[in-house]
């Protein structure tokens, strides 16, 4: 009774070993493919259906083999995430990155009073934005940089002038710029409401952007002003910045300075390359060995080519090829050939004779699926055919 017991704990123990062994085992057997038999001589129709449904049943069952069609389609590896490559950021990107961080401490810095370090901040992240202007969608974001330097910089003793010059910078862009006004001098106020009555009430200005690109959008300041050619709406005097893009151009940009008179600029965006789509692989059915099974001539590009795509397709690993051959007394003899889907080489079985009434059909078709399962599991090169059979002579 001990001893029992302890069989069944040790079979317990061991069920997830010996499972998890099965599992691999059934991934390991060959892959194969059994292409339509092949009739050297005249055999009744209905005998060859019989044939051909029994050789493929038993390879079916059988657990040595797994047996594919050509509908099936091998497993594409998944790419691993650690192997993806990584999207690089653009030089202007980057700029805009670090713009927006400077901004961000600037504004940390004026807030604990040091406001000659916050003013250096916000110069800095003026600078990047006007470096990154191409890529740069959000434009209130270097307006916001100008106002605070302004407010910085009338703090640090800049002067008002300098401050001035900066809200300008940034009212041009963005019309309704404003200020924290809280705890600030009247003297400042005064100055950044007095750019606002001036650009306001001032003359104003169009740029016309000139130029070629289906799909590519103007944007004049982050504002869109429709598809390429366009033109903006009236702008006040001073700088500005006009882009091109659109999802089949790299983004184009430059720098406009309104003076006293409308500006027209030509734009000449550069389209962006498109990658050629991948040559789309026609799929093979197993009619496709059609021609190589009837000559038998496996090593052929006849045979290779077709049986080099159906692997590839279908993760098969061998073809199985039949040719059933009547003698003058009406006996079949089957004659049962493996081929290496990779590389086209080819072995031949040993035949498999055949009662003329089919009555032995069953008992054959195990012992051809024992043979198939042999030479796939022990395939040999060295064997391989280097002519057409001889079965295949009239």
């Amino acid at each position: 009774m001990v001893i029992r017991l302890s069989l069944l704990l040790a079979c317990l123990l061991l069920w997830p070993t010996l499972a998890h062994a099965a599992e691999a085992h059934e991934g390991d057997k060959p892959k194969l493919i059994l292409v339509p038999a092949i009739y050297v001589g005249e055999v009744r129709a209905i005998y060859e259906k019989r044939i051909q449904k029994s050789l493929s049943d038993g390879l079916a069952a059988s657990s040595r083999v797994e047996l594919l069609t050509d509908k099936d389609r091998a497993e594409k590896p998944a790419t691993p995430k650690d192997k993806l490559a990584p999207v690089k950021a653009s030089p202007q990107s980057r700029h805009i990155d670090e713009a927006d961080l400077w901004r961000q401490e600037g504004t940390d810095l004026a807030a604990d009073g040091k406001t000659k370090e916050a003013l250096a901040k916000f110069r800095e992240a003026i600078a990047a934005y006007e470096r990154a202007s191409a890529e740069l969608v959000d434009f209130s974001k270097l307006a916001d940089a100008y106002a605070r330097a302004g407010l910085a910089a009338y703090a640090a003793g800049s002067g008002l002038a300098e401050s001035t010059r900066l809200f300008e910078a940034g009212v041009t862009l963005q019309p309704t710029l404003v200020i924290d006004r809280r705890k600030q001098e009247k003297e400042l106020l005064d100055a950044f409401d007095g750019v606002h009555d001036r650009l306001e009430n001032g003359k104003r200005f169009a740029i016309a952007v000139e130029g070629a690109g289906d799909g590519a959008d103007v944007f004049v300041d982050g504002v869109k002003m429709g598809a390429l050619p366009a033109k903006s709406g009236p702008l006040p005097p001073g700088t500005h910045y006009v882009q091109v893009r659109g999802l089949s151009w790299q983004p184009w940009a430059t720098v406009v300075r309104i003076k006293s008179k409308d500006v027209t600029v030509t734009a000449k965006p550069v389209e962006v390359k498109k990658e050629k789509a991948p040559r789309k692989e026609v799929e093979l059915g197993v009619d496709a060995m059609e021609d190589c099974a009837k000559a038998g001539a496996f090593g052929s590009d006849k045979c290779r080519i077709p049986a080099g795509k159906l692997a590839k397709q279908t993760g098969t690993t061998y073809l199985v090829f039949t040719a059933v051959k009547p003698d003058r007394y009406g006996r079949l003899s089957l004659h049962p050939f493996v081929m290496e889907a990779a590389t086209g080489a080819t072995v031949s079985l040993k035949p498999i004779d055949l009662a003329s009434d089919l009555a032995d059909l069953n008992a054959r078709a195990a012992l051809f699926e024992a043979d198939v399962a042999d030479g796939t599991e022990h395939f040999s090169r060295a064997r391989a055919l280097n002519g057409t059979p001889k079965v295949y002579g009239k």
